[in-house]
Order: C-alpha cells, then sequence, then structure tokens
C-alpha cells in the first residue's frame, strides 16, 4: 500500500469520526479527462490502447510478476492474430498504448528528456525468415507519417555497421546487438540506403541476451527538422547512441511527437510467406516511463540512488 494510500484512507476514518462525508479519488480512478471523456483506469492516464481490443494485450502487473520499482509495471501481451481496425487487413499485428493529444508535451526543436525500464520475458533472436519487425517503442507525429524514430529488432547479423556513413551510424554497440534505433521517417523520406544503413543508426542492445533482466533506458532529443538535431540513448547508464543530425524529414506533419509503447510487429509478409504456422506470443513489461525536462528526472538509475519515490 503506497505512502500516499495510507495518508488518505487514515484522512477518511478521522473525518468519518467527526460525522463529515468526503469523497476520496484514488489515483488512477475513473474520472473526467481534459476533454471531458472518462478516464480508463486500465491503463495510464494520458494514454489510450492502440488498435489492441484483445484483453489480454495489456494489464498493470500482478503479484510475482516482475516489477522495477514501487508496486506495479505495465505488462503487454501480443498473441498470433492480435489486431484491431486498419491493422486486421495490413501486415501487422501490436499491443500498444499511446499518448493523448494533451499529454503531449514535445515540441518539433525543443528538448526533450524520456526514462524508463525494459524487460523482456520471451522473445528471442529472430533470423531474416523469422523477423516480424517488432518494434518496443516509437515516435510519431501523427497521421500516415512514418515514426521519427523507433527502437527496433533486427534480424541477427543484419545491417551495414561496418561501412556507413560514420556520420549517421553510429560505432557503438556490439555486433550481437539487435535491439537498434532505427530513424524511420529521414530514411523513408530521404532514400536511405546501405550508404546509411537503410536509417539504423545505433545499436542498443541485443534482446535475447536482456530475457528475464530490466533494461534501463533514457533517451535525449529535440526532434528537430534540421541539422542541429541529436538523439541520445543510454542504456543501463552507458551511451550507446549519439547521433547529430536531421531527425524528422515529414514535411506539414504537426509539432507535437507523440509516444507509443508496448508491442508492435509491424511486418508479418516474410512470415507468413516463409515460415508459415502460428506467430510466437510476446510478453514484456515497461516501468517508471517518465518524461522530465533533464536526465536526473527520468533516468531510473539516478532516480533510485536518490532515492526518489517510485512512480507508481
Amino acid at each position: 500500500m503506497s505512502r500516499l494510500l495510507m495518508i488518505s484512507l487514515a484522512a477518511a476514518c478521522f473525518l468519518a469520526a467527526c460525522g463529515q462525508v468526503i469523497t476520496i479519488t484514488m489515483p488512477g480512478a475513473a474520472g473526467a479527462g481534459s476533454r471531458g471523456q472518462a478516464i480508463d483506469p486500465t491503463i495510464p492516464d494520458g494514454y489510450e490502447r492502440l488498435l489492441s481490443p484483445a484483453p489480454h494485450a495489456f494489464r498493470f502487473s500482478g503479484p510475482g510478476e516482475p516489477v522495477r520499482m514501487g508496486a506495479v509495471s505495465e505488462r503487454f501481451e501480443l498473441r498470433d492474430g492480435d489486431c484491431g481496425g486498419a491493422d486486421c487487413n495490413n501486415t501487422r499485428y501490436r499491443s500498444e498504448i499511446r499518448q493523448l493529444p494533451e499529454a503531449m508535451t514535445a515540441r518539433l526543436g525543443q528538448d526533450s528528456w524520456y526514462g524508463w525500464s525494459f524487460y523482456n520475458q520471451n522473445i528471442g533472436a529472430v533470423t531474416r525468415d523469422r523477423s516480424l519487425g517488432t518494434v518496443i517503442g516509437q515516435w510519431k507525429l501523427g497521421g500516415d507519417q512514418p515514426p521519427i524514430f523507433r527502437l527496433l529488432q533486427t534480424p541477427a547479423g543484419e545491417g551495414n555497421w561496418v561501412n556507413c556513413d560514420p556520420t549517421i551510424c553510429n560505432r557503438f554497440g556490439a555486433a550481437g546487438d539487435d535491439v537498434v534505433i532505427d530513424l524511420e521517417d529521414m530514411g523513408k523520406t530521404m532514400g536511405w540506403g546501405a550508404a546509411q544503413n537503410s536509417g539504423n543508426v545505433c545499436r542498443l542492445f541485443n534482446m535475447q541476451a536482456a530475457q528475464g533482466k530490466w533494461i534501463d533506458i533514457v533517451v535525449n532529443t529535440n526532434f528537430s527538422t534540421n541539422t542541429d538535431g541529436y538523439l541520445r540513448v543510454w542504456v543501463n547508464g552507458e551511451m550507446k547512441c549519439n547521433y547529430y543530425g536531421r531527425l524528422v524529414a515529414s514535411k506539414g506533419a504537426g509539432k507535437t511527437p507523440g509516444h507509443r509503447r508496448g508491442i508492435y510487429n509491424s511486418y508479418t509478409k516474410t512470415w507468413d510467406a516463409k515460415q508459415g504456422g502460428p506467430k510466437p506470443t510476446m510478453i514484456v513489461y515497461y516501468d517508471e516511463f517518465l518524461i522530465g525536462s533533464s536526465r536526473a528526472e527520468v533516468d531510473t538509475r539516478m532516480r533510485q540512488a536518490a532515492s526518489a519515490r517510485p512512480k507508481d
């Protein structure tokens, strides 16, 4: 039981003894959002399910399940055939939540910090024939525009990391690191090919090696449409990405980048053609996802060392 909850209950008991009638709204309880819509207590405030209608797609963790800090984490599960809306007529399916417009605080050209912890329960390495284009986090401007950047699992050994343009591709990371930062908007809009590693600019960690472990991630970027852009990523306190350059190539796509997290299998056509059969069930957890104006505000490790309160 959180300290805030204990204090609230104690106050309620005291006031009730005095004959007063009070109403307590618990954190995350149903209420009205900033646009008057009902708040869904089964998902984080400021977010909504994105084309993920399956009941198992998202929930908060239960007893015995992984938690990085505090009492609960976020659990995402994606099974074969899970889809909603337009995804069902395309080669994709997901267990994902996205920010509501009123919760989007980032702006193009503005310094922004994000921090969270990620736990991979059962996603293993993939080959080209078994790749599902699995994304475990992305930032978009909305509509049909490609993501500004995303955390993408690539097939083992994939990529032109040795000979790609060093002003675009970072040399951080190990050869086995298959979770990468993909600048999809730049890659697609600018026609980046092998010389730019098709927009995969940084290697972060190995998905299979991360099974059963919490990975602490920090992102700092300014979502720039110009050459003054930057994107820095730390994994478990170690800098794994230090990209400088333009980040947003699409024109007229809005000025408020929004965040999505969970599991998104963005391309299943190769699996269906080469592999066939049911696609694997995938389960991951997120915890302590924070947005701030400095690393100290969002870095799980720095916050833990400073005895900061857990997000929940």
